[in-house]
């Protein structure tokens, strides 16, 4: 009897936890994110050779972007040993109006971790008006260490297939 007990005690725990961690009714009705959405378009990025040349002692830096906003966070990929790296990267990200945006352009590395180039801030309002027209928009990354250009517009009906 001690047993049996402690088997169906089982079954329910596992029942239990299962239920919670793994509601296939979610996966086709339930939208992770109920508000408006933006997408965000990291197009490229032109460092100054003079200050990033000591990233990497015999080589350009990979390059790879950090996209903030609010509580979410999107990576490019790695662009690799150039100065000048073109993305041709977006992402669809929830859209809060009253957060801003952080990019963080980090030096890859892979044994000592991802180095900070520099970094950029592109606020509520700014975003805003990137979004009504549509431009893209040079963002220094930091004094005399270079620019990011990057385009935010708004996720319409007519973008879904």
């Amino acid at each position: 009897m001690h047993k049996s007990f402690l088997t169906i005690l089982l079954f329910a725990v596992l029942g239990f936890v299962e239920s919670r961690t793994l509601n296939l009714w979610a996966v086709w009705f339930k939208r992770p994110n109920k508000g408006p959405e933006c997408v965000v378009e990291i197009v490229g990025a032109d460092l100054n050779r003079r200050p990033n040349k000591r990233f990497d002692r015999w080589s350009k830096p990979d390059i790879i972007v950090e996209c903030q906003h609010a509580k979410f966070s999107r990576k490019t990929q790695i662009e690799g040993n150039t100065f000048k790296p073109r993305f041709l990267w977006a992402a669809k990200m929830p859209l809060k109006s009253t957060r801003g945006f952080i990019f963080t352009v980090y030096d890859a590395n892979v044994f000592k971790g991802d180095q900070v180039i520099g970094r950029a801030f592109i606020g509520p309002l700014e975003a805003e008006e990137m979004i009504q027209t549509e431009n893209p928009k040079l963002i220094p990354i930091g004094y005399n260490i270079g620019q990011l250009k990057v385009q935010i517009y708004k996720v319409s009906a007519r973008m879904y297939f």
